[in-house]
């Protein structure tokens, strides 16, 4: 059954995801963490959403030691999914990536010059900028990197833009990741101020966060690998495996909506029993409101 809702569709469907830091060769992150698993379960679960995907965006730490081979792996299990889908790759480096290896096996180029793209999808643009400052693990763009930037937002796109930066350019409450953030929010707001981006995909911070830019809101997606605990005091930082995730970004007319995707599957049941579904496809549309959303006593 398809039940009419009272809004419209998205015009704009992203499978956001960050953080993976494969390991090619069955190594395990940290002793614990088996990284291809985690990714291929990630994915899986994006196919069997069922969701008309129109981007696969992967914000950062996509190898955890910019290893050529895990970047080939990725690959690998990144393409597949892809075609299937029929949608657009978009990736971009974090602090854990080395910009040429994966330049060289990503881009089929040979520098070490950030690989910032831009990519339209009917008229949405997702600008990534690789915010990963060499030889250090906080983030933050060069002058170059903001001037382009800056010329790219000159002029709008029809649905606006989606800017995707792997240093999340809000607060977060480990102190000790505060030593690793953005280095210059303020600038960034400046230049993202009156602009059409509408939203920014962020990842690093291991967890699903929510902040703003001046007026634009940060989506901070979960880490594919591991989850920091946020339950543990502020002063800690420790590693969880599970509750991984990935968020579901909709972008409609006059808002961007996130919703947090569980990598791991669980238990699940019909939230409408099949008689009350099968009645609700003999209301006419315009009494469905109506009729489902009375309360009876």
């Amino acid at each position: 059954m398809a039940l009419t809702g009272s809004r419209p569709a998205p015009t704009h469907v992203i499978a956001h995801l960050s953080d993976p830091h494969l390991i090619a060769g069955g190594g395990l992150l940290a002793g614990h963490v088996d990284t291809e698993r985690q990714l291929r379960k990630a994915l899986a679960r994006v196919e069997g959403s069922g969701e008309r995907i129109d981007a696969l965006v992967i914000s950062g730490d996509l190898a955890d030691s910019g290893d050529v081979a895990a970047y080939a792996l990725l690959l690998e299990i990144v393409e597949p999914v892809v075609e299937r889908l029929g949608c657009a790759l978009v990736l971009t480096g974090g602090n854990h990536d080395e910009r040429l290896p994966m330049a060289r096996t990503l881009y089929g180029v040979d520098s070490d010059a950030p690989q910032d793209t831009v990519t339209d999808l009917r008229g949405l643009r997702i600008i990534a900028i690789d915010s990963a400052v060499p030889g250090y693990h906080h983030g933050g763009f060069s002058d170059d990197q903001y001037a382009w930037l800056a010329r790219e937002l000159a002029s709008p796109a029809e649905h606006g833009t989606i800017l995707v930066i792997h240093h999340a350019p809000i607060t977060y409450r480990s102190p000790v990741m505060q030593l690793l953030d953005f280095d210059d929010v303020d600038r960034l707001r400046g230049i993202v101020q009156g602009s059409d981006v509408r939203a920014v995909l962020s990842g690093h911070l291991h967890v699903t966060s929510f902040g703003m830019l001046g007026s634009v809101p940060v989506l901070v997606a979960g880490g594919v690998s591991y989850v920091d605990d946020v339950g543990a005091p502020r002063e800690l930082l420790m590693g969880v495996d599970g509750p991984q995730s990935w968020n579901l970004v909709e972008v409609h007319a006059h808002e961007v909506v996130g919703t947090v995707v569980p990598i791991e599957q669980h238990r699940t049941w019909p939230a409408l029993s099949e008689t009350v579904t099968q009645y609700m496809e003999t209301v006419p549309e315009a009494e469905r409101r109506e009729v489902f959303s009375r309360k009876r006593s």
